[in-house]
């Protein structure tokens, strides 16, 4: 599979690993500074011409009479609609896709707690939905559709955000790809909160759903698009000696670690806070951490019942979290840092007002930084502790607000409210995130209300995790969506934004991991300039049109080719008739691996792929056209991970077919045979009767070394040599070798019509995707590739039979 770029570049670079073949432990990376901005598109072309006839939908909403008025005009557009609102009960039968409303229709007054019911409302459908959507293997058979009341531009851009709450269900749906990953899933954000526009938004982009986000505003469709930005220089009046910062959360973790970074990079004073009273020295809090295991172990022992462990895990996690928060603020003091410590639950609006009485006129910078992750899959989660942790980022914003507005000599000593986000809410987070990813968006799209519609001065920071720090409980697995950051790196860049004191939106983006889902894909679709776009377009461009997905057992998908779209299509001829080369079709096959893992992601290398079949006459384009089906399945099969994949046309012929086989490390080729002066009896005598013609532009037509009948120096084919693409795809296995082992296997095998191509064992090892050297093998049907000297290809029962 596509490899990640390794820290270090090996000298054989493996070949096509697991898109997890990244060391956990290694995979720190800068990051990128990104935005975000609206990006006119046109209008999907809808394929049918009453795409909602027969739809059985679910429509969910806070406001009842939008409810009722949208159900009518989806109606009327053909679709079968089951209402939920505060008038009517969730019914949990009988429809396929949910359109949310959510408080879509309602305006947002500061400190507003409708979102609350709205929420709560919202996880029972999808906890009514969870069983049947998760175990359902059709590919967008059923769709979560959000619609929020953002301006029409998901809160970018000019002009007034009616209703910011709607960032809650934006983060939600982006992450629900990572848990129901066949489930189509579409952001929807409108101008107008009316029945026709809602409908009509619905018409269009129900059925197929092609980008997370969509905004209409004016009528015209719009996308978000991540693009690099610059760092931004600082602003006029930067942090100083004489300045407080006032973080929430901030005694531990990636809060912590940027209280010290403006405490020691500005001189000023910060404050951060925590749930509970400062701790004091006592029993476990003064431990190094060699004693504190000791003492862990002590406690755990003691435990007779379960709920007993309950009781002493949870004690061992507070006592676990004071000594932290008591030996970060003594080693700050120790280093003359001016860090301080209060005591303030954000969510509480009187200590939330205590804590601003105690900074006099006020904190000068206000970091709200505050959160809860607590993984575990939505369908575990309640509905109280979803709202909970929403609660954190939703309510605590609105009590900070309410903190500065309180008092006039606050708002004048307000420089910047930064809220700390997440790309779990820009893209989607984790598996067991998708409360946590609802609060961090809802928190950026407060923060554009804030400073459009109350004048205040807000940004919006949305960072990976940090290497090892803050409220991810599981980093060996959240390295595996996206590589961390390491916390000196995180610290600076946040004291520069602080210093800056723009207001708008900043994304921190390192490089994507492993866990994908094809619907996910599509949603980086209108990210610019990373250093991951090539792998991310060239597993778009062989993924095709997803039918099926299940995942960590199959993918089955339609890929459709047309004549004069790329070089590679004007290449071949197969009796007569423009065809796919051989070496494409492989390659279609093995990118089916991509997407057909093991659980959990391990690293795995394509080591072989055996018993490949090509139906050559299946190759060829019919009317200037050819569909492939592709259907891939993974099994554990003796001690391997091994992925079974077949190609046919539309009518269910099969056109190709192997078997990929995966393991923990890259191949190691057989030993060569022993070499031979002359060429093997077979192919002695070569025949005109080759059914199979190449153009030879991009494959020329390679003939035998001189002195070595049969070995072939290869000129090298590149990947824009096959597709005209802006990423065009990497190889697998050299293209050149596999076009001049048919061509040569087709001359030396007459026979009456197309036929058959037959490969036993394709053995692959690092430097396979670039072979500059191909040899017959003693054996009949026997191929060695090397490169720079090296075997690094080995084919065997190489034929071509009638």
């Amino acid at each position: 599979m596509t490899a990640t770029t390794p820290v270090a570049e090996p000298a054989w670079p493996a070949l096509r690993p697991h898109l997890s073949s990244f060391d956990p432990e290694a995979f720190v990376r800068p990051v990128d500074r990104f935005v975000w901005e609206p990006v006119p598109v046109p209008h999907p072309t809808p394929a049918v011409a009453r795409p909602l006839a027969g739809r059985r939908l679910l429509l969910v909403g806070e406001s009842a009479a939008l409810v009722a008025a949208v159900a009518g005009e989806l109606r009327a557009r053909g679709a079968r609609v089951m209402r939920c609102d505060p008038e009517t009960p969730l019914d949990a039968e009988g429809w396929d896709g949910v359109v949310d409303l959510n408080v879509t229709g309602l305006a947002y007054e500061l400190g507003d707690t409708t979102w609350q019911s709205a929420l709560t409302r919202t996880t029972g459908v999808i906890h009514a939905a969870y069983g049947r959507w998760s175990t359902e293997a059709r590919f967008g058979r059923h769709v979560y559709l959000a619609v929020t009341h953002l301006g029409g531009l998901a809160g970018h851009g000019a002009g007034p955000v009616p209703q910011p709450l709607g960032g809650i269900w934006a983060g939600l749906a982006k992450c629900l790809p990572r848990e129901l990953p066949a489930a189509g899933v579409v952001v929807v954000d409108l101008d107008r909160a009316d029945a026709a526009a809602v409908a009509d938004a619905v018409e269009r982009e129900y059925v197929r759903p092609a980008h997370f986000e969509v905004g209409y505003r004016d009528g015209v469709r719009h996308v978000l698009a991540g693009r690099p930005a610059p760092a931004v220089p600082p602003g006029p009046r930067p942090p100083g000696p004489g300045d407080t910062v006032l973080i929430t959360g901030g005694a531990r973790g990636v809060g912590f670690a940027a209280a010290r970074s403006f405490a020691e990079r500005f001189g000023c004073r910060v404050v951060v806070t925590g749930r509970g009273e400062r701790p004091e020295p006592g029993e476990a809090t003064g431990l190094d951490d060699e004693a504190f295991a000791a003492w862990r172990r002590g406690r755990l022992a003691r435990a007779r019942t379960p709920a007993e462990l309950t009781a002493l895990r949870r004690e061992i996690r507070r006592a676990d979290e004071a000594r932290t928060v008591l030996g970060n603020l003594e080693r700050a003091a120790a280093d003359g840092l001016r860090i301080e410590y209060l005591r303030c639950d954000c969510t509480d609006a009187e200590q939330v007002e205590s804590v601003f009485a105690a900074l006099g006129d006020g904190p000068q910078y206000v970091v709200h930084n505050a959160g809860i992750d607590e993984p575990a899959r939505f369908d575990r989660k309640s509905p109280e502790s979803v709202v909970g942790t929403v609660d954190v980022k939703v309510t605590g914003f609105a009590q900070l607000v309410r903190a500065v507005l309180a008092r006039p000599e606050r708002r004048a000593a307000l420089r910047l409210l930064s809220n700390v986000g997440s790309l779990a809410g820009r893209m989607g987070g984790m598996v067991g995130q998708i409360d946590y990813a609802a609060g961090n968006e809802a928190l950026a799209r407060l923060g554009f209300w804030a400073r459009d519609n109350l004048g205040l001065p807000v940004q919006t920071l949305c960072w990976p995790t940090w290497e090892r720090l803050g409220v991810i409980a599981n980093y060996a697995a959240a390295v595996r969506y996206v590589s961390t950051l390491d916390p000196a790196e995180g610290a600076r860049r946040w004291a520069e934004e602080l210093a800056s004191g723009h207001t708008g939106e900043a994304v921190f983006l390192g490089r994507i991991g492993a866990v994908l889902a094809p619907g996910q894909l599509r949603g980086f679709g209108m990210l610019t300039g990373h250093p991951d776009l090539p792998r991310l377009h060239a597993l778009d461009h062989h993924l095709g049109e997803v039918e099926e997905y299940a995942l960590f057992r199959s993918l089955r998908t339609r890929w459709t080719l047309e004549a004069g779209r790329h070089p590679c299509l004007a290449e071949l001829r197969v009796e007569g008739a423009e065809a796919v080369p051989v070496g494409v079709v492989l390659e279609h096959l093995v990118a089916a691996g991509d997407w057909v893992v093991p659980e959990g992601w391990p690293l795995l290398h394509l080591r072989e792929v055996r018993g490949f079949t090509v139906h050559l006459a299946g190759l060829r384009l019919t009317g200037g056209r050819l569909e492939l089906h592709r259907w891939a399945e993974g099994v554990r099969r003796d001690g391997e991970w091994q992925v079974d994949v077949s190609v046919d046309d539309p009518s269910g012929a099969r056109v190709a077919g192997a078997t990929l086989v995966y393991g923990p490390e890259p191949a190691v080729l057989p030993a060569p045979g022993p070499t031979t002066d002359r060429v093997p009896a077979a192919e002695e005598a070569p025949s005109d009767a080759g059914r199979l013609e190449w153009a030879g532009v991009v494959f020329p037509a390679e003939r035998p070394e001189p002195g070595a009948p049969g070995e072939y120096a290869l000129r090298p084919v590149t990947p824009a040599d096959l597709w005209t693409t802006p990423f065009p795809p990497g190889h697998t296995v050299s293209p050149a070798a596999v076009e001049t082992m048919v061509r040569e296997t087709d001359r030396r095998s007459p026979r009456p019509a197309a036929g058959t191509l037959t490969v036993g064992r394709l053995v692959l090892s690092p430097g396979a995707q670039r072979v500059d050297r191909l040899r017959a093998g003693a054996a009949p049907g026997e191929w060695w590739g090397v490169r720079a000297g090296r075997e690094v290809l080995c084919a065997e029962g190489v034929t071509l039979t009638d």
